[in-house]
């Protein structure tokens, strides 16, 4: 299996290695293949299947792994590299020497001097470019459209979630679509900071093109592990959706392929033959039993996930919690799924333990275990006891009092249930001086996303209003930031029932 590397970590070899496959697909003809590629999907807007829509991660997925597989043909030991512009934020980073990518763009026309891919060369020449557009030479333009992304920006694209939102377009929330978010807010500046060739609807005829969507496509990968029952957005057949965009629509330009690619196919990165240098392998799954001595572990490397499992055999009430001085967080999935998750727990125990306290049905359930901080390791250890008291899920009467609560430690999650008996417009919403982030699931199910908003209400509060059929649902309450705590309130109306006066 292929490991993309973060470029600047990459020999002189492995840059030399990289560069000649390129040139090579350049000098056979391949190379401006792909680049058409890219233009025509552009061009055939408004029904463009690779941009401002939902199919933007996965085709590009399948875009640069064929583009990896045909350098592969040439050289086997060549991966795309990526480009972390959250820490490369200069021309004078080693990305732009003269051994690899060559520098930004001089003089009025912007034309780039230095680098193997310099018109001086003879070996790179602009041979698909956009209509109406004569220039055969590679350019730059660093800086002159706009900042490249932060590590801040991207943190917050990673908080997004579910992966897209209608109307499925360029229109979709920034807030309620990660797609969305990745491509406006972190991809796009990419292409602007970059600026020159990098900006058109050919801008792969830049090979830096391959680097900054490399590290998108790590990013879509990061998020896919951070968010693992968040499933692909929208359905196929989803009206008013552009095909191949749909989550099973054969993707162009390959959709008259035997086995075509769609956005189901791609959205494991690991089966089609790839990962990155900052994944770290999942441990194999520990047993737990019920009842017996804590089991003793350790997060031994920077983003390291350990997983346990423990089989309930008689319902009722159940501890999972750790110990020790290492801030750990704990997550709770199942039962019989390892992708159905059911709670999430930083500090609810003594001190920065965690602490998972659930009345659980029999079955197999499992546990995943992660430092707070994914740069940190430590020693902690895990148990698994029954007969504790538990609360459960506190309820909100629709149309009652609301209800009193406060985040009381960073990452914290607070999880409540209401039951709709009359169909209609419901309004959801926080009260305080706590910007609250609502999340609303259901009916019936706990992990079946429905929408979420930060701050619809006054100030900084979340209101979600919507018309909702009969059924149990189910709000989560977080901090709009990862460490932030404070006291809020959360009321349900039904506005149905609330009688309406008139003079």
């Amino acid at each position: 299996m292929g490991i993309r590397k973060n470029q600047s970590s990459l020999t002189a070899p492995e840059k030399a290695a990289f560069v000649a496959a390129v040139k090579t697909l350049k000098a056979n003809g391949s190379y401006d293949t792909f680049v058409a590629q890219h233009r025509a999907a552009f061009m055939a807007s408004p029904n463009d299947p690779a941009h401002r829509g939902p199919a933007f991660l996965p085709w590009h997925r399948e875009y640069l792994r064929r583009f990896e597989l045909a350098l592969q043909q040439i050289n086997p030991s060549v991966s795309i590299p990526y480009w972390d512009w959250t820490v490369d934020r200069t021309a004078g980073a080693s990305l732009w020497a003269s051994d690899f990518m060559g520098g930004d763009g001089t003089g009025a026309s912007r034309r780039v001097t230095t680098g193997p891919f310099a018109f001086s060369t003879g070996e790179w020449a602009l041979t698909v470019r956009d209509p109406g557009d004569t220039t055969t030479f590679l350019t730059r333009a660093f800086g002159a459209m706009g900042a490249l992304p932060t590590q801040q920006g991207v943190s917050g694209a990673l908080n997004v979630v579910p992966y897209d939102s209608a109307p499925w377009n360029s229109n979709s929330s920034t807030n309620t679509s990660f797609r969305n978010r990745l491509e406006v807010v972190i991809h796009n500046p990419g292409h602007m900071w970059v600026g020159g060739s990098m900006m058109a609807m050919s801008s792969p005829n830049d090979p830096v093109f391959w680097l900054h969507h490399c590290n998108i496509d790590r990013l879509w990968a990061e998020w896919q592990r951070e968010n693992p029952t968040a499933i692909y957005l929208p359905p196929s057949d989803t009206p008013n959706v552009v095909a191949g965009h749909g989550r099973d629509d054969p993707m162009p330009p390959w959709d008259n392929e035997a086995s075509p690619p769609t956005p189901r196919s791609v959205l494991d990165h690991r089966a089609l033959g790839y990962t990155y240098d900052d994944e770290v392998p999942t441990p194999g799954i520990v047993s737990l039993t019920i009842g017996a001595p804590a089991t003793s572990a350790s997060i031994g490397q920077a983003g390291e996930i350990d997983g346990y499992s423990f089989a309930v055999t008689t319902p009722g009430s159940h501890v999972i919690e750790t110990q020790g001085s290492t801030d750990v967080v704990t997550t709770l999935y199942g039962p019989n799924d390892m992708a159905a998750v059911i709670t999430e727990d930083d500090d609810s125990g003594p001190g920065a333990n965690s602490r998972i306290e659930r009345n659980l049905s029999a079955g197999t359930y499992y546990v995943r275990v992660r430092h707070y901080s994914g740069s940190s390791v430590g020693n902690y250890s895990i148990s698994v006891n029954g007969s504790a008291t538990q609360p459960g899920i506190p309820t909100i009467q629709v149309n009652g009092p609301a209800v009193q609560d406060t985040i009381a430690a960073a990452n914290e999650r607070d999880r409540y249930t209401f039951t709709v008996t009359n169909p209609g417009t419901h309004t959801i919403e926080t009260a305080g001086s706590t910007d609250c982030f609502l999340t609303l699931f259901g009916p019936g199910n706990p992990t079946t996303f429905i929408a979420q908003d930060d701050d619809s209400g006054p100030g900084t509060n979340s209101r979600i209003a919507l018309n909702l059929a009969p059924g149990v649902y189910y709000v989560q309450v977080r901090h709009y930031s990862p460490t932030g705590t404070g006291p809020y309130s959360i009321s349900v109306r039904d506005w149905s029932r609330i009688p309406r006066y008139s003079g």
